[in-house]
């Protein structure tokens, strides 16, 4: 069995890209600090950017690696959450339960009949596979209380107790990094001139991230192998 999943040899991947532009204001850091100031920011605020939107995207594919196994692998629906099923359909069932509306209420459940409710049985395995794209919606940045709301949509709710478990005394200053990341992700995006970090804190941050993710990885697949189905 591969010791990650291929959610995380392509986070991985990816890291290259940031490693390039923290590389390049570095090397401008060293040739002149003050002159070239505005393109290291550049550079250094467009490393943490990316880096935040790696994250996001292994979050996602890590998710829809799962929802494909138990499609794929066949998984009995009596075994798994019922979160899985609001999710699947939770487009539709916001919907109805923000409508009054006796017909729009008709509609929504007309639609909801043709199109979900090959879903709806604990009877044998599901019959096609799982919109990723529906169930991931409302997932939108990587901070650490969005990624625990995440996976408990599996039925995933002790993800805390087992990252702290596999993290130990890094745990804190792990899961205080993500939300770092994207709280300058954030304010990157908002115009905030001052978000940023030097070329030397950012190494540290993308350390941190990578422990993260490899951690996340850890628990998030013994999980699904224990009430699910293997996803490495």
């Amino acid at each position: 069995m591969p010791r990650y999943t291929s959610a995380y040899s392509s986070f991985v991947s990816r890291l290259p890209e940031v490693e390039m532009l923290r590389s390049a204001a570095g090397q401008k850091e060293k040739k002149d600090a003050v002159n070239l100031r505005h393109e290291i920011n550049a550079l250094c605020r467009g490393s943490l950017v990316l880096l935040c939107g790696h994250v996001e995207a292994y979050i996602k594919e890590l998710g829809e690696i799962a929802l494909d196994r138990l499609h794929s692998n066949s998984v009995p629906r009596r075994t798994i959450s019922p979160r899985i099923y609001y999710h699947i359909s939770k487009d539709i069932l916001d919907e109805l339960k923000d409508t009054d509306d006796p017909e729009k209420i008709t509609e929504k459940i007309f639609v909801f009949l043709q199109r979900d409710l090959p879903f709806w049985s604990q009877s044998g395995p599901f019959p096609q596979p799982i919109s990723s794209d529906r169930f991931n919606k409302g997932f939108s940045n990587p901070a650490y209380t969005k990624v625990k709301a995440y996976f408990a949509r599996f039925g995933y709710t002790q993800y805390s107790h087992d990252l702290a478990t596999h993290l130990k005394g890094q745990y804190k200053p792990v899961t205080n990094m993500v939300n770092h990341l994207v709280h300058l992700r954030n304010r990157i995006a908002h115009g905030d001139p001052a978000a940023t970090n030097t070329p030397a804190d950012i190494r540290n941050v993308v350390a941190l991230i990578r422990t993260y993710c490899r951690a996340t990885d850890a628990v998030f697949a013994t999980w699904c192998a224990l009430a699910l189905c293997k996803i490495r």
